[in-house]
């Protein structure tokens, strides 16, 4: 779907908000979704040496619009107050992929406010999450890696029917490195399959684990995996039950996305770009001699990707941001 019908379908919210806010709380919902997309249609018509910053401010007001609409938090609790994660300056002037950044500040503050909201892991200076991390742990940032190296990538993830038993259905997690991968249909999965599927915690809690194996052309491996489900229980219900152990990305696609660092559990990914477009924005603004070495297409390995990236963050933020909205207000 293209940005402009993200952006009119976000626009279409703005005179009927969800969860029907009233008030301060919905002026505050329709002046920041105004100005988020002011913001991203700035980005588009900017070059890689600014568009950072631009897209960073833009989510960040998109990200008051989804505290307003939070049907979990009270008109005393949406409103945002600064930034709430920090970059380590030490790391600005280095490589990318070591730029540090952790979250701090107050409860209110934007990143540690929207964390609470959407159920995602804060952590501090003493476990910092790098960009590389950042960078791929999105699908986006696996498609044009600047080190695929470092952390761990999300996972596609779809349900289906179970062969031997079309009324289970099964979680479809594939793109599993063919190296840690066991033969077909060999479901003593070993050691190396076992750590790797211990980086997506979201997966646990299945009664049963198959292996099918390595496409014919290449791609990785996948592994299906039940969860249980009451006997009495509905197609409708044993599809919810699957899907929980994944997360929908942009609108309709589904991935498993892996926990960063020192996490217990993944960010989400709305606060995933957030960080990210937060660390690139502080070294656009306060460093832009590097961030000028960073993307200089004619010397830099990574300027391409780079670009890539911010282009593709035109059209994701927006499909994530409306369909973050849609899940807070229900």
């Amino acid at each position: 779907m293209s940005s402009d019908r993200v952006w009119a379908y976000l626009r279409m919210t703005r005179a009927e908000p969800p969860g029907g806010i009233r008030g301060a709380r919905r002026k505050t919902y329709v002046a920041a979704l105004e100005q988020a997309q002011q913001m991203f249609a700035a980005a588009a018509t900017v070059g890689v040496a600014t568009r950072p910053l631009l897209l960073f401010y833009g989510l960040s007001q998109g990200g008051r619009a989804v505290a307003a609409a939070a049907k979990s938090v009270s008109n005393n609790d949406y409103a945002l107050r600064g930034h709430g994660i920090k970059a380590n300056p030490a790391t600005l002037n280095g490589p990318l992929t070591k730029v540090e950044v952790h979250t701090e500040g107050r409860d209110d503050a934007s990143f540690k406010r929207l964390s609470g909201i959407l159920a995602s892991p804060t952590w501090d200076a003493h476990t910092p999450l790098t960009l590389g991390e950042l960078w791929n742990s999105l699908p986006e940032g696996q498609d044009m890696s600047l080190d695929p190296t470092i952390g761990a990538s999300p996972l596609p993830a779809s349900v289906h029917s179970s062969v031997e038993d079309p009324s289970e259905l099964l979680l479809v997690v594939s793109a599993i490195p063919a190296g840690v991968m066991p033969s077909v249909h060999d479901n003593d999965f070993g050691p190396a399959l076992n750590q790797f599927l211990g980086r997506y915690p979201t997966l646990s809690g299945s009664v049963k684990r198959l292996s099918r194996g390595v496409g014919p052309f290449g791609g990785g491996g996948s592994v299906q995996f039940a969860y249980p489900a009451s006997a009495n229980s509905n197609y409708q219900q044993r599809e919810a039950i699957a899907e929980s152990h994944s997360t929908r990305y942009r609108l309709h696609d589904r991935f498993v996305f892996p926990a960063l660092g020192a996490n217990s559990a993944p960010l989400h990914p709305l606060l995933a770009w957030w960080a990210l477009l937060f660390a690139l924005s502080m070294l656009a603004r306060y460093h832009p001699e590097s961030w000028a070495d960073h993307i200089a297409v004619d010397t830099s390995s990574i300027a391409v990707a780079i670009e890539t990236l911010l282009s593709d963050a035109l059209t994701v933020v927006p499909q994530i941001l409306l369909r973050t909205i849609l899940d807070v207000a229900q």
